[in-house]
């Protein structure tokens, strides 16, 4: 669905990777669409959600990710669970990296070992920097945008792991804004300028060509992994557990 300001790219970026062979299950248009997504996707910037209890904003956030080219989603769920609307998300939360972890050290020691540096919207820590001055950060490193819940904000455990902490400077009464329309805002002030330019994204060529075999295979199941068994380069062997192993390369 498109807003009355919606706008897709309409030129095309280069793709990393060639032809692929899964490219026979779906129609030119849509794998078009597909290197297209990804040419524009960004794995420098992530956003972490903690317990998000309420369906419509936890739907609105992958969503929103996935509108801005947002690569990666963190959500822990400590006390909450993170349900998504398939209806509502109109099927975008499955070309979305959601990460899960059910509690905060685990995600924090993944972020880390990745190079993020994690950036908390947290009020109760005096930040004073609005997300649109976080960009030299962004420059410099992978930074993830972390959010906590509608009602609690972030917990004490995930706002002392914290590099820095921004908030969304407001000129009005209201002291908070919705968890989805937080995030929104804060993308748009990082993303808006790349988006509006049409840049292309950062992702490698092997996390693109990833993505693309991973989105086809949720769309065409047994058919493209029976594509993927027969592509040239590709030999099946059998692991220790007795499953079925694709392999690429020496022996």
């Amino acid at each position: 669905m498109h807003g009355p300001t919606a706008s897709a790219p309409t030129r095309d970026l280069p793709s990393p990777f060639g032809p692929h062979p899964l490219d026979a299950l779906i129609t030119p248009e849509r794998c078009r669409r597909f290197r297209q997504v990804l040419a524009r996707r960004t794995g420098r910037l992530a956003v972490v959600v903690e317990d998000c209890h309420d369906p419509h904003n936890a739907t609105a956030v992958v969503r929103t990710c996935d509108a801005f080219g947002i690569h990666r989603v963190v959500v822990i769920t400590g006390r909450n669970s993170f349900k998504v609307n398939p209806k509502i998300s109109q099927g975008c939360h499955r070309y979305v990296a959601i990460e899960h972890y059910d509690a905060v050290a685990p995600a924090v020691a993944s972020l880390r070992a990745r190079g993020f540096r994690l950036l908390v919207s947290d009020l109760a820590a005096n930040a004073a920097v609005g997300p649109q001055r976080l960009a030299p950060a962004l420059a410099e490193s992978p930074i993830a945008l972390v959010f906590g819940s509608e009602s609690t904000g972030v917990s004490p455990e995930l706002s002392a792991a914290a590099d820095g902490y921004f908030l969304i400077p407001m000129a009005g009464f209201s002291q908070s804004l919705n968890l989805s329309v937080s995030v929104a805002a804060s993308l748009y002030a990082l993303r808006g300028e790349a988006l509006a330019q049409d840049q292309p994204g950062d992702l490698s060529a092997d996390e693109q060509r990833a993505c693309y075999e991973s989105w086809i295979r949720a769309d065409r199941g047994a058919a493209a992994d029976l594509v993927m068994r027969q592509a040239p380069g590709m030999r099946l062997m059998t692991g220790k557990q007795g499953e079925t192993l694709e392999v690429l390369g020496p022996e």
